[in-house]
């Protein structure tokens, strides 16, 4: 089985889409070191990117996947399969799959498509997503809710039978990488902070954030906000900062991955709000990958209640929040140490399936169904 992965990354830091794709790639380079020497090498993976990628960057290291740059990555792809074809192609991003297919229509039969967004009020958008659909192999999704939407839309379109849907539309979630230090844990008598990790937008909630530890502080005076970010939107910038230099807010700008890690755990209580107003409200973006991180962990996350964190959390999660007078009360119910680890066993339970190793698995069971379907 030869596959080329290709995401259009200008350069390697510390940030979502980044993170996401190499997390992807490393939880695959672990799956083929379980493989016997002889099962391996049936496996070729191979990776294209327009940056040079080297072993050890970012924290990530590979024994089994090659990199490989490329100033213009679509014509390395289609040079590369023409001179020893793959059996799977695997892009990340709508825009480079069409630029692939209008180079190149035959390399659809090969093409897996990971579908970050789309907004079914968007005409354009959709014209594309239906084009890519049309033209691949499989598509994959991000969140049960944005796979069964987009699902349900084919379905009345009338073009696809349900079967044919079933098999072509998949889950691929986001995953965290698991800590490699086991021992870290978060002792009762360490201070109890909020953290916010993540891009910092409009829409991910800063000001209630800040409001909130500014009420928590009146009764504990020696509670943080601590907030990491590889980067602030532009045009919310200067708000931000200003919301950054608040008191009990601890700047704490960009950190690795693993650093990030470390400091949610030794925080206590994870902060993700999505306050989505669009028409569209859009599964794909109604939960933040931080909530990952924060669940993997076994740290209890104080969230909005959108339709990707129910299905995350379940509708019964008790730590679901609207405003800044609910983050201070749940802060002072997670004070209570048994209430808390209760909290933090809960998350870690669900959060366990998106741990890489195990969220990789059926991932790999789609490309070993695929393999045996042949073109």
């Amino acid at each position: 089985m030869r596959i080329c992965f290709y995401c259009n990354l200008i350069e390697f830091k510390p940030k979502g889409n980044v993170l996401q794709f190499f997390i992807l790639l490393r939880a695959l380079d672990r799956k083929l070191a379980q493989l016997s020497e002889s099962e391996r090498q049936l496996y070729t993976f191979e990776c294209v990117l327009p940056f040079r990628f080297r072993d050890g960057m970012g924290g990530f290291t590979f024994q089994h996947i090659r990199f490989f740059q490329a100033n213009d990555p679509h014509e390395e792809i289609i040079a590369r399969d023409r001179k020893k074809p793959y059996d799977f192609i695997f892009i990340r991003g709508r825009n480079e799959a069409v630029k692939l297919l209008r180079m190149k229509r035959s390399l659809s039969s090969k093409l897996l498509f990971l579908a970050i967004q789309y907004n079914l009020h968007d005409p354009y958008i959709m014209r594309r997503l239906d084009y890519v659909f049309r033209h691949s192999r499989v598509v994959f999704f991000q969140t049960e809710p944005n796979a069964e939407r987009y699902r349900l839309y084919q379905l009345q379109k009338g073009s696809y039978s349900p079967e044919e849907l079933l098999r072509k539309i998949q889950v691929l979630p986001q995953f965290v990488e698991p800590m490699p230090d086991l021992n870290l844990r978060r002792s009762p008598s360490d201070p109890l902070d909020l953290i916010q990790a993540g891009v910092i937008r409009p829409r991910y909630g800063l000001p209630v954030a800040t409001k909130a530890i500014r009420l928590i502080r009146k009764d504990f005076p020696d509670a943080k906000l601590r907030v990491l970010y590889p980067s602030i939107v532009g045009k919310y910038r200067k708000q931000a900062e200003k919301l950054l230099r608040r008191p009990g807010v601890a700047d704490h700008g960009q950190k690795s991955m693993w650093k990030t890690k470390e400091m949610i755990v030794k925080s206590g209580i994870g902060v993700a709000l999505l306050y989505d107003k669009t028409e569209d409200r859009n599964p794909s973006h109604s939960y933040l990958s931080r909530i990952l991180e924060y669940m993997g962990l076994g740290v209890p996350v104080l969230t909005t209640r959108t339709v990707g964190n129910l299905a995350l959390l379940g509708s019964e999660y008790p730590l679901f929040v609207e405003d800044a007078y609910d983050i201070a009360y749940h802060y002072e119910r997670l004070t209570n140490p048994s209430y808390y680890e209760a909290m933090s066993q809960y998350v870690k339970e669900r959060g366990s399936r998106f741990l890489a190793d195990e969220g990789v698995k059926s991932f790999w069971t789609v490309l070993q169904n695929e393999h045996k379907r042949g073109m």
